[in-house]
């Protein structure tokens, strides 16, 4: 394993300290009765991904603190991170993040954003050989297996992808569910991904991404496609599928795909643009690895990626905390998913 770079190690010292934060916390809570809301602190509520603002982001962002441990074993910064780890997923508490959800009207919480990151943040685990991996997996399998028993269903019952470029996406939690399946050798869940990503967008042509943007996306929806498709179909069906859902990008025409720029940096919302530049570089990047070298998106892709990812750099830990709770993740997608 590499040493530790300085930026890899100011992802884990910032990654820590908002999943350690309790506050400011957006707390989206349905309550079904008075008592429901008698106390709702974040902790209580969520005794495993209390911090980062929001559930999701904690997930994610305990996903980022495995990525780097994974990536630096014996870095300064892993002690840290698997101190907090061994104290976080402990079996009765992930049982409390799964009664939450069985709780009235939470069947639907936080899908498909949260539950696809909780099934990337455990095929990370799967794949850590930290002393202690093996009791994390043990601790966080009752959630992982409860949400990605729900995915399963709603993948298989819903009649119609979500195609916004924001938390509801279906092709974005399809991806990280994929990967979770062939993981942990879930043939079944990962049959229905591959049928559903072909009924859904296999018919798909003529995209324009000149259209693919909104001042609140940080997802861009003809790439997160494009991405799924490019992991579900054989290489030479996948080229010949981009070329008929992309044409412009063939006939060398790449208007909205450039760089995205964010007019205020401490709206939480607008700020999504910088998710949307760092997600549009592991994007393009992973798309790449079914292009030929030859071909002139490969190489623009390439240069499409730096400007991106150099583009959010400075919000990542430099930026107000409606950045900093959650764009390490999207960093390390750009960095580390394609070039491990």
């Amino acid at each position: 394993m590499y040493d530790i770079t300085a930026r890899h190690a100011q992802f884990a010292r910032t990654a820590l300290e908002n999943v350690r934060s309790e506050f400011p916390n957006f707390v989206m809570h349905l309550a079904a009765n008075e008592s429901d809301c008698s106390d709702l602190r974040p902790s209580r509520l969520h005794p495993v991904f209390f911090g980062s603002y929001d559930w999701h982001s904690c997930v994610h962002m305990h996903w980022s603190l495995i990525r780097l441990l994974n990536l630096y074993p014996n870095a300064t910064e892993a002690k840290a991170i698997s101190l907090w780890l061994d104290r976080r997923f402990q079996l009765r508490d992930v049982e409390q993040e799964v009664a939450y959800f069985e709780k009235y009207g939470n069947g639907v919480w936080e899908r498909p954003y949260g539950w696809a990151w909780v099934l990337k943040l455990y095929s990370e685990l799967a794949v850590c050989a930290h002393p202690h991996a093996k009791v994390w997996r043990k601790g966080l399998r009752p959630l992982a297996d409860y949400l990605s028993d729900a995915l399963f269903h709603h993948l298989q019952s819903v009649p119609a992808p979500v195609r916004h470029g924001v938390h509801s996406n279906t092709a974005f939690a399809m991806i990280h569910a994929l990967r979770y399946a062939t993981t942990v050798a879930d043939h079944d869940f990962e049959e229905l991904i591959k049928r559903r990503a072909r009924e859904w967008f296999n018919d798909d042509v003529d995209y324009r991404m000149a259209y693919d943007f909104s001042a609140e996306d940080f997802l861009s929806p003809g790439l997160v496609e494009t991405l799924l498709m490019s992991i579900v179909l054989p290489k030479i069906e996948f080229r010949h599928w981009f070329d008929d859902f992309l044409p412009d990008l063939k006939l060398g025409h790449y208007d909205g795909l450039g760089v995205s720029a964010v007019a205020d940096e401490r709206d939480a919302r607008l700020v999504h643009n910088h998710g949307l530049n760092l997600s549009r570089a592991w994007c393009v990047q992973g798309i790449m690895q079914s292009l030929d070298t030859h071909d002139p998106r490969w190489r623009r892709f390439g240069e499409i990626a730096g400007a991106c990812a150099e583009a959010a750099e400075a919000a990542v830990t430099g930026g107000d905390y409606v950045s900093t709770h959650w764009l390490i993740s999207f960093a390390l997608l750009a960095e580390t998913e394609w070039h491990r």
